[in-house]
């Protein structure tokens, strides 16, 4: 069995990126893959949305990759015996502003997690920090493959065209393997016909540009916030509504190509410049309306 890193990634907040890393864990762990979230956002939230404490002095990722503790010594157990946690922590953000200046800072996770522990899970989701920070920059070095959550919305392309260009320096300097799963959208409306439109022109417009755009769609679902506070997966609390489903789907859809670390030829990094002219009329479209139904 090899496993697999992936990091769930978009430097823009409010696209799902730690409901994506929490409830995709979720998923793997509810189809019988031995699976390990690492949380390496200070803020936590991956942590606290599976009911899990944050604040333990020792048992979280800021003290382990400050003291080299075994990975055994870290781990979290859930109520899932196929999910394990790494909590992030407030120490991160300490710990990203102590090692910035280190030669090699970025190669610290990749390096505590080269142990035989590891080897025995399957999968490894890295909920990352939504800045292109040290923190950002460790997660993507110790992950084998990243995956991009994008939200329907005016400005998608804004963060995704600075992540793209951070991944491909770390890509040519510090990860050559790292593998692109594609971009996942989230927070989708059938009913709303801005959502539609974005979603047509999003199919065409990453075929030009060569990014895999998932058919696995995440469909907008007030159940993401009342299962985060509740603490549990979606899968726990909610296990057949739509969006717990879709989540089941995007695992299935992207476990024929979790390999472990890509050998032989490599992926390119691709470009976004800018956001096209014609994903821009969507949004302009959209404002107009709204404007003229407010006066």
């Amino acid at each position: 069995m090899k496993t697999s890193i992936i990091a769930v990634a978009n430097q823009k907040g409010g696209v799902g990126k730690t409901a994506t890393s929490v409830n995709l864990a979720s998923g793997y762990a509810f189809l019988k893959r031995k699976t390990l979230l690492i949380d390496c956002d200070y803020q936590g939230n991956a942590t606290s949305n599976l009911g899990l404490k944050k604040s333990s002095k020792f048992r979280n990722l800021s003290s382990a990759l400050r003291s080299d503790l075994p990975l055994e010594e870290v781990i979290l157990k859930t109520s899932d015996d196929f999910l394990d946690v790494i909590a992030g922590d407030m120490g991160l953000s300490k710990l990203s502003r102590e090692k910035i200046l280190e030669p090699g800072s970025h190669n610290i996770l990749k390096n505590w997690l080269d142990c035989e522990k590891l080897k025995e899970y399957e999968v490894v989701i890295i909920d990352t920090h939504p800045s292109l920070d040290l923190l950002f920059q460790m997660s993507m070095t110790a992950a084998h493959y990243y995956l991009v959550p994008v939200f329907a919305e005016a400005d998608p392309f804004d963060g995704l065209q600075y992540m793209l260009e951070e991944v491909s320096l770390i890509k040519k300097s510090l990860n050559p393997p790292l593998f692109l799963l594609g971009i996942v959208i989230t927070k989708y409306n059938t009913k709303n016909a801005t959502h539609r439109k974005f979603y047509e022109y999003l199919q065409k417009y990453m075929e030009e540009v060569k990014i895999t755009l998932l058919k696995t769609v995440i469909p907008e679902s007030n159940a993401i916030s009342s299962s985060s506070s509740a603490q549990k997966s979606l899968i726990t609390l909610h296990p057949r509504l739509p969006v717990t489903q879709a989540y089941l789907e995007l695992a299935r859809e992207l476990l024929p190509e979790l390999r472990g670390m890509r050998q032989g030829r490599r992926q390119s990094t691709p470009i976004i410049n800018e956001m096209p002219e014609e994903l821009d009329k969507i949004f302009e479209v959209e404002v107009h309306e709204i404007e003229e139904a407010i006066l």
